[in-house]
C-alpha cells in the first residue's frame, strides 16, 4: 500500500474510523440542546447533556444491531430518520423539563 492509499482511506472513514448513527443522534442532541438552554437561559450542567446523549446513543446502536444482524443489509431508512426525530424531542422534552 502506498501512503496515497492510506490518505484516501482515513479522510474516508475518519480518523476514528466510520462514525455510527448512535454517534450522530448524540451530536444532534447536543447541538439542539445546548442552543435551546442557551436561548432560554437556563443553566447548562454536564448531567443534562451527557447522560440523554448517552442513553439515545445506546438505543439507537442497539436498534440497528438487532435491524442489521437479523435482515444483514444496510440500515434501514426509518433508522435513519427516525434517529433525528427522536434527538430533536429528546432535546426539547429536556429543555421543557429545565425551563
Amino acid at each position: 500500500m502506498s501512503l496515497t492509499t492510506n490518505k484516501k482511506k482515513l479522510s474516508e472513514s475518519g480518523v476514528l474510523g466510520p462514525l455510527s448513527n448512535g454517534f450522530y443522534v448524540a451530536l444532534v442532541y447536543g447541538m439542539l440542546f445546548v442552543s435551546l438552554i442557551l436561548v432560554t437561559g437556563k443553566e447548562l450542567t454536564i448531567n443534562v447533556l451527557a447522560i440523554p446523549a448517552l442513553v439515545l446513543f445506546l438505543v439507537v446502536r442497539v436498534t440497528e444491531y438487532f435491524v442489521t444482524r437479523v435482515e444483514k443489509k444496510d440500515i434501514p431508512q426509518w433508522i435513519i430518520v427516525g434517529r433525528f426525530v427522536i434527538s430533536a424531542l429528546t432535546a426539547i422534552v429536556m429543555t421543557f423539563i429545565l425551563y
